[in-house]
């Protein structure tokens, strides 16, 4: 009788802790929590409205003068933020389930991605709800009614999201067999979501701070997620959490501190 083959090693190392039913309750909560701000609609009262810091520079600069070509910048950026994911799906469903027939590295690269969008999501919408912000090309109607969802911008966050995975993975696994190319996607990402950023504030849509908080929250979500949940995990990378009264205040705050 012939052998069988043994078993293919998983590109999931046996150090890093697999995707946790507490991730996947937290992830659905966050999408519902999500759904039910989407369901009630957003204010439409401002209340923030206006340049802040190098807002106005930035805007006199990039913002596009023709509507038209407002409009154009409008439609690639909404592109640009729709195609996104692609990639990270792309290594859930393509590369980890078919290329290398990893289920393991397939279910714990889906969980962290959805885990990752769902949180990036509810912050960037209840950061709009919470600010209020009136988008800068945006003329209230009559009663005061506004577009108030200015700060900070969504498109840019969920690129950003997109770009956060690709490089925590792809530094980390080698996906793709090849350092040029795993490096590469994590380029290609993020000049997405910078490419993203920059036709919101062309099209008017967002002022630079709106989408440079947008970048670095999604980015940090995207990353984050991986890192600080999974991989930061080793032998040498055991995590370690303590939360206990601080000595250097006399014992009358509390101080967290952690090895990731």
């Amino acid at each position: 009788m012939t052998p069988s083959a043994p078993e293919k090693p998983s590109l999931w190392r046996k150090e890093w802790p697999e995707f946790r039913a507490s991730e996947g309750a937290t992830t659905i909560a966050a999408g519902l929590a999500t759904a039910a701000i989407m369901f009630m609609g957003p204010v439409e009262q401002p209340r923030w409205q206006g340049p802040f810091l190098f807002d106005n520079a930035v805007r006199n600069d990039l913002r596009a003068n023709n509507p038209e070509t407002r409009k154009t910048y409008q439609t690639i950026g909404d592109w640009t933020y729709r195609l996104s994911p692609v990639l990270p799906l792309v290594d859930v469903l393509l590369v980890s389930t078919i290329g290398h027939s990893d289920r393991k590295l397939a279910l714990n690269l889906g969980g962290m991605l959805l885990e990752a969008y769902s949180y990036s999501g509810l912050a960037s919408f209840v950061s709009t709800e919470l600010s209020a912000r009136k988008r800068p090309y945006s003329e209230c109607r009559e009663g005061g009614e506004c577009d108030t969802q200015s700060f900070y911008s969504g498109h840019s966050a969920i690129a950003a999201t997109g770009a956060g995975l690709m490089c925590a993975n792809h530094t980390r696994i080698a996906l793709y067999g090849n350092p040029v190319l795993d490096i590469g996607s994590c380029v290609l990402a993020s000049a997405n979501a910078v490419l993203t950023a920059t036709t919101r504030v062309v099209s008017d849509r967002h002022y630079s701070t709106d989408v440079i908080l947008g970048l670095g929250f999604g980015f940090g979500f995207g990353y984050a997620v991986p890192v600080l949940l999974h991989y930061s995990y080793g032998p040498s990378k055991d995590r370690t959490i303590t939360f206990a009264p601080d000595p250097s205040c006399g014992g009358n705050c509390f101080g967290i501190r952690g090895r990731f």
